[in-house]
């Protein structure tokens, strides 16, 4: 009994794990109350997600106020363009949605692809971000060929969301146990499980092997 609850034991390392996802979903709610500053809270959610996989010895506060602050610039720009690209599809969308004349057929299609593709960016770019060092225009060239190049993945990590998306609002109940679920500790779970994945993906670019060791942030990388 005495082991079980040693501090090395592997109920406790689970129970501290929990607690380390618990405080790191606080703190990305927090930090994007504004919205403005959801860019940032992303890369910065991302980066301490992989530091937990890595096994790096460093604090959830630390790891997340350091990503935080360094990729604001940069992960406000991306957030922000993401935001105007999202609201054109949506004006487009609604503009075309009842029509039945060819062109807004074609327009509603195209919005469709443009809504999955943007989804599928969601998945990577700020991940990427809080990975590398790139311009804006690479981080989202990266986003786009990681996506498509690594489809498998990006359904699986897809699915992870839109499940976990579906259950919420399945019903009233769920609802309620969905919304308990996203405010203790949602949001950085579902990215802690996607960047297991992400992680293997980085590291087959990289070279890396699955070692503990701590992402590089100056790195660079440009898929063909």
């Amino acid at each position: 009994m005495r082991g079980l609850f040693s501090m090395d034991s592997p109920l406790m390392r689970f129970l501290g794990k929990v607690g380390d996802l618990m405080l790191l979903n606080l703190l990305f709610i927090i930090t994007s109350v504004p919205l403005i500053t959801m860019g940032a809270s992303l890369t910065a959610l991302h980066y301490t997600a992989l530091h937990l996989i890595a096994g790096e010895e460093s604090t959830v506060t630390r790891d997340y106020f350091h990503s935080f602050q360094q990729n604001f610039k940069q992960a406000t720009a991306i957030w922000l363009l993401l935001v105007v690209f999202a609201l054109l599809l949506v004006y487009d969308i609604q503009t075309v949605w009842d029509r039945t004349d060819p062109v807004s057929q074609v327009v509603r299609v195209l919005c469709i692809a443009g809504a999955v593709a943007l989804v599928m960016v969601l998945l990577y770019v700020f991940a990427i971000l809080a990975k590398f060092n790139n311009t804006i225009r690479g981080t989202l060239k990266n986003a786009v060929a990681l996506a498509l190049t690594r489809f498998p993945r990006t359904f699986s990590m897809f699915m992870l969301v839109f499940a976990a998306v579906l259950l919420t609002v399945y019903t009233a109940d769920t609802f309620k146990w969905g919304l308990l679920f996203w405010l203790l500790i949602g949001f950085s779970f579902i990215t802690f499980s996607n960047c297991f994945l992400l992680k293997k993906t980085f590291d087959s670019l990289t070279g890396e092997s699955d070692s503990p060791e701590e992402p590089e942030e100056d790195e660079e990388f440009s898929l063909p």
